[in-house]
């Protein structure tokens, strides 16, 4: 993957370099959107319940939860590449090991085993990203996930909505499967790096290193509001990612298509936000960022509970995407900025992320079931509120850690 050492002889200028991050983001996230709109629909057919199709999708968060550290680890001692193909092809076989589940139990299993090789590619990918993103350009920063958007909201969803109308679900796997050996051979055969692992021996000693470095790194409280914050965010929008799909196709009795177009929607908008909002990271304080996101945010999961058709609930998932958007752009900036090794900065991050993944639809599973899957998205609203007041708490001591880190204090 990208390294900014002299020894790497992949594209480097920053040009080739963001060219590179878009095309494999944009193709890795079509399959998982694609996914994410075919696999509750799946355990619709196996006769899911509400509680399960949430379990379905927020157990591969308990996966990516359980090895996004040490995948931190190992990205910093092998390299971003060997992680990343070693994580697509295990993610490639999970994924075709979906034909044999006629259960939604095994839909759990197998859903979870992915989550733990999507944390090997994601965190290598985030990791290679934010290394190099001083090179291209600080108000880049939320292109990378605005690009993986781009598949995993917007193409992915369209293309799985089509995949239905047209295929089976088994023959939707093996494509979607085959699909993803299309990332792998661009990182194989285009992204060159200096081997960094040394001898076996040694490596006992390294993660002692490296585990110091990263109890310093967790001592940093400049951190803690930006995890809470992609936490509650990726959070929120894995279950309107989710659950959407079963509020068009279940509550409102409408065809896969009209779910997938909600999904694009709320992405388009995600994707035009980080792409096109980025200079008011320079313009506004992170506090002023903070209050501007959550405001948005609120506002879309009321009028998404308050929406009982289908014209009401498409503008508000356009208020939604715009919202989380912006809270993207607050968490990105930071990441970006932040001295270390990406790997471990970009490891606690990637534990927030699966941490939002699970208990997100979990959550809204047990909410769904219980008071009717339209008031699945009232429980953000709390969590949203008190991370304004954490804002408040906090960002006074932001700039003060972040001189700190600068001057080594």
């Amino acid at each position: 993957m990208a390294n900014e050492t002299e020894q790497t002889h992949e594209i480097d200028t920053p040009k080739g370099l963001i060219t590179s991050f878009l095309v494999l983001n944009i193709v890795s996230g079509t399959v998982g959107g694609a996914m994410q709109l075919v696999v509750p629909l799946y355990a619709m057919s196996l006769q899911a319940s509400t509680v399960q199709i949430g379990l379905i999708r927020g157990i591969s968060g308990i996966g990516m939860l359980l090895l996004v550290i040490p995948a931190g680890f190992l990205v910093d001692h092998f390299g971003s590449k060997k992680l990343f193909l070693t994580g697509s092809v295990s993610g490639t076989l999970s994924t075709l090991a979906l034909i044999l589940a006629k259960v939604p139990v095994a839909m759990i299993v197998l859903m979870g085993l992915s989550g733990l090789f999507s944390s090997l590619k994601m965190t290598a990918l985030n990791a290679s990203f934010f290394r190099n993103l001083k090179n291209m350009g600080l108000e880049k920063a939320g292109w990378f996930k605005g690009s993986m958007s781009i598949g995993l909201t917007f193409l992915g969803p369209a293309f799985g909505a089509f995949l239905v109308k047209v295929a089976g679900f088994h023959s939707i796997f093996v494509l979607l499967a085959l699909l993803t050996l299309i990332p792998m051979g661009l990182v194989l055969f285009f992204h060159n790096e200096p081997v960094k692992s040394g001898p076996m021996a040694e490596l006992g000693q390294v993660v002692r290193s490296q585990l110091g470095e990263f109890r310093q790194l967790i001592g940093r409280r400049a951190l803690y509001l930006p995890l809470l914050t992609e936490s509650l965010s990726t959070s929120c929008f894995a279950t309107f990612s989710t659950f959407i799909v079963v509020i068009a196709v279940k509550v409102l009795h409408l065809p896969a298509t009209a779910a997938s177009f909600l999904m694009m929607l709320e992405g388009g908008v995600f994707i035009l936000t980080v792409f096109v909002a980025g200079p008011l990271i320079t313009r506004l304080t992170q506090l002023q960022l903070y209050l501007l996101s959550v405001a948005v945010t609120v506002a879309g999961l009321v009028s998404l509970t308050l929406s009982g058709a289908f014209l009401p609930i498409a503008a508000s998932s356009v208020v939604l995407g715009l919202g989380l958007g912006l809270i993207n752009l607050v968490t990105s900036s930071r990441i970006g900025r932040m001295e270390g090794e990406k790997g471990k900065i970009v490891a606690l991050f990637a534990a927030s992320v699966g941490a939002g993944i699970s208990l997100g639809p979990m959550l809204g599973g047990v909410v769904g079931e219980y008071l009717g899957a339209r008031n699945i998205f009232l429980a953000f609203i709390p969590l949203f509120l008190s991370l304004v007041l954490l804002a408040f708490v906090t960002e006074g001591e932001h700039d003060r850690a972040e001189e700190e880190v600068a001057t080594g204090g």
